[in-house]
């Protein structure tokens, strides 16, 4: 039986770490003038406690395809909940986190680059800070890729420069070509206002009201455009922003519980250790001032 380029891949166990599940290839030496340089590159199994967190001081490109599975993916103020088919690029001195969906751990294959032809391909489609694309289907594309580092021949920086050129153009095409793929306007309006009003007491009949659609389309709209649905983007977004504040600012849990949504610290308290494991007053003590390089905080 043949065995496809998926499974050949994943087969390739150079070092599985242990904080989590994560399949590293082994990588030939580039060339000094190499314009495009590849750093790190693996494939990152089912594991629920999978996370990554950058602090943008790193010079590198990120380019990532979810093979199976969700995880969750947070830039600034934007969030996203990639799936199966989704690529994203994430860019050079941009903080970001992503982490695998408790309930539906991702699988991905991932390629973290360097280089001034980098720089140059995404200043020439026009590719900045993090892109996200859905359903952008080039699991092909990126296991063929991958698969030049099983086989390592001669000439593989060049060879290699070309796939992840022919990748960023293919992302280029698959922009123009599709866009009934892209977010619906009463989805994003949706979005934008849960992002700019998180501190609110939200109902779902209050965003039906703003769409002017019935409270089940709201929900059916919110959840194809972001594969979540409102209730729980909101509270991903409040825990975020409270993980923030507990590690960046003095604020007391008291003014966190409020500024977040919820009126009674008591509660707040509760549901923060229901999601992180300890309280928030814990969670500052463990991690206040600390640059977030530990796969487990949030």
């Amino acid at each position: 039986m043949e065995i496809s380029n998926r499974d050949k891949i994943i087969n390739m166990r150079i070092m599985i770490m242990c904080a989590w599940k994560e399949t590293f290839f082994s990588m030939p030496m580039p060339p000094k003038d190499a314009p495009l340089k590849l750093l790190l590159a693996g494939f990152t199994h089912k594991d629920a406690s999978y996370r990554i967190v950058r602090n943008g001081l790193d010079d590198i490109y990120v380019l990532e395809y979810v093979i199976s599975g969700k995880g969750h993916l947070h830039w600034g103020d934007k969030y996203y909940t990639p799936t199966a088919g989704d690529v994203y690029l994430l860019q050079p001195h941009v903080s970001h986190e992503y982490y695998s969906d408790p309930a539906d751990p991702w699988e991905k294959i991932w390629f973290n680059l360097s280089g001034p032809l980098m720089d140059a391909l995404c200043d020439a489609y026009r590719l900045h800070g993090v892109v996200y694309f859905h359903h952008c289907r080039l699991e092909k594309e990126f296991l063929d890729t991958a698969e030049l580092l099983r086989r390592q021949e001669r000439n593989f920086y060049q060879e290699f420069a070309l796939r992840i050129h022919r990748i960023i153009s293919l992302i280029d095409l698959w922009r123009r070509e599709h866009p009934e793929v892209r977010k619906s306007p009463e989805g994003i309006r949706l979005k934008e206002y849960l992002d700019a009003n998180w501190q609110e007491n939200i109902s779902l009949g209050a965003l039906a009201s703003l769409i002017r659609k019935s409270p089940a389309q709201t929900l059916r709209i919110f959840q194809k455009d972001w594969n979540i649905t409102p209730y729980a983007y909101l509270q991903n977004l409040r825990l975020f922003i409270a993980c923030q504040y507990l590690r960046n600012s003095d604020c007391t849990v008291k003014s966190l519980a409020v500024m977040t949504g919820f009126k009674d610290e008591f509660y707040f308290s509760n549901w923060f250790k229901q999601k992180k494991g300890v309280s928030p007053s814990l969670y500052r003590k463990m991690y206040a001032g600390k640059s977030p390089e530990n796969p487990d905080v949030f």
